[in-house]
């Protein structure tokens, strides 16, 4: 009986312990206060730049863009951009949505990309550049941010400038590097990254680099857009060489004594020089050139900045041509003609096309992969000093190699977009002339 007595008591007794109330804390603390103490160290980094944040935006449809900001402990920001380099003052705002996000809340130079009227900034009827005025925090370090759009998934981020003269060099920095991949001549640039032989192709006004290279017997070419951050060519997206991944570029600068271009991938070095040849010759190119031309766009090719040679682009100074559009090439059927393999180059004013200013036509072969192109008699009469005659006259000898009948030059066509509406000619003898078309 006693025993059972005592069973009773310590049963009351562990009955009686745990209706006492728990007053300890989640060692984790509270959601709402770890929220607002991260959106503080956010603003204190923010507010901690004394030269600024370099900004590098990629909108949703691949438009770049380069900022510079500074940010207040009174929720102001004063951004300039590359498009509009005037200071100008607006608000931002850190605030805990589903992630912790920069706001831009009040309308402001990076608005602009977003704004749905052409006539802003030249963007799409009621979607500009598809870019985003609100970014969510995806990492942060001492000197790098990295956002992205809540809406569009634009890509934003933010580099700490480190003085004065480099925040002043941020909007020149992208031509900086065009200008020193432009000291190679040559439209082929070949590099070696992790023992695999590279083309490079680097585009400033996009901001896109490629490298191409071959996997087997097939050519495989893999792209990114890119920003530049003083001599850092850093790209959005890693790309995979053989088996080493790419990020970045570092230290891009041209060594004279070489000719070459140095950079460094991953801490190993590595040199772009020229080449005057593909690494690998698409042969059915050119004439799927002509064809596609004469089936599919209304019989015309158009260059709108027409020849560069010898390391000027518009060479032949077609756009001070009054009211100067583009250069065409068309198919003889579009101007009357019957040959199934001639064409006819002319210029296109905002107006007309340029006749009487247009070469003769041109008799067109391909022979293993590569295009010729024969001057037909004159190739046309361009006298005077007109600057469309002197356009012309350059153009024919640029494209024929020479003014008199029966000259001949050879032309590479190279595919730049995979659905084959977009290719670049390219001479054959030194590969520093070319031309770059796209469907009328």
């Amino acid at each position: 009986m006693m025993k059972k007595h005592l069973l009773y008591i310590l049963l009351f007794t562990v009955a009686l312990g745990s209706c006492k109330k728990d007053t300890t804390e989640p060692i984790i603390g509270n959601v709402d206060e770890r929220l607002s103490g991260t959106l503080a160290e956010y603003q204190t980094q923010l507010i901690s730049a004394q030269f600024g944040w370099k900004g590098y935006l990629l909108t949703d449809n691949e438009t770049p863009a380069t900022f510079l900001f500074s940010f207040t402990d009174k929720n102001r920001t004063t951004m300039s951009a590359d498009y509009s380099p005037a200071p100008a003052e607006s608000s931002y705002r850190l605030k805990a949505l589903q992630r912790p996000t920069l706001l831009f809340d009040s309308y402001s130079t990076l608005h602009l990309l977003a704004d749905p009227t052409p006539s802003v900034l030249g963007g799409e009827v009621a979607g500009g550049y598809f870019s985003d005025f609100e970014f969510a925090f995806l990492s942060s370090s001492a000197d790098t941010i990295k956002l992205e759009g809540t809406f569009n998934k634009s890509k934003l981020i933010l580099v700490r400038s480190k003085s004065a003269a480099e925040s002043a060099a941020i909007f020149t920095s992208v031509q900086n590097v065009s200008a020193v991949a432009s000291k190679l001549r040559t439209y082929f640039k070949r590099t070696t990254i992790g023992g695999v032989e590279c083309e490079v192709k680097l585009d400033g006004g996009a901001q896109i680099i490629s490298f191409s290279y071959l996997d087997g017997a097939n050519l495989k070419t893999v792209s990114s857009n890119f920003y530049v951050s003083g001599t850092t060519i850093a790209l959005y997206n890693p790309l995979i060489i053989g088996t080493t991944t790419v990020t970045k570029l570092d230290g891009v600068g041209f060594d004279t004594a070489s000719g070459f271009i140095n950079a460094s991938v991953s801490g190993t070095a590595i040199q772009i020089k020229e080449a005057i040849a593909p690494l690998k010759l698409d042969v059915t190119a050119a004439q799927r050139w002509y064809t596609q031309m004469s089936f599919n766009f209304n019989g015309c090719w158009v260059s709108d900045m027409a020849f560069h040679a010898n390391g000027v682009d518009d060479f032949c100074n077609f756009r001070n041509v009054p009211s100067y559009s583009g250069l065409w090439y068309a198919g003889a059927a579009v101007f009357g003609g019957t040959g199934a393999t001639e064409g006819i180059i002319t210029f296109l004013t905002t107006n007309s096309f340029g006749s009487p200013y247009a070469l003769s036509k041109v008799p067109f072969a391909v022979n293993a992969g590569i295009a010729k192109f024969t001057l037909n008699g004159s190739g046309g009469t361009f006298t005077g000093t007109t600057a469309v005659a002197q356009a012309m006259t350059a153009a024919r000898s640029i494209l024929y190699g020479g003014a008199t009948a029966g000259s001949s030059q050879d032309w590479y066509l190279i595919p730049t977009s995979d659905d084959g509406k977009r290719y670049d000619m390219v001479r054959v003898s030194d590969a520093q002339a070319w031309i770059s078309w796209r469907p009328r």
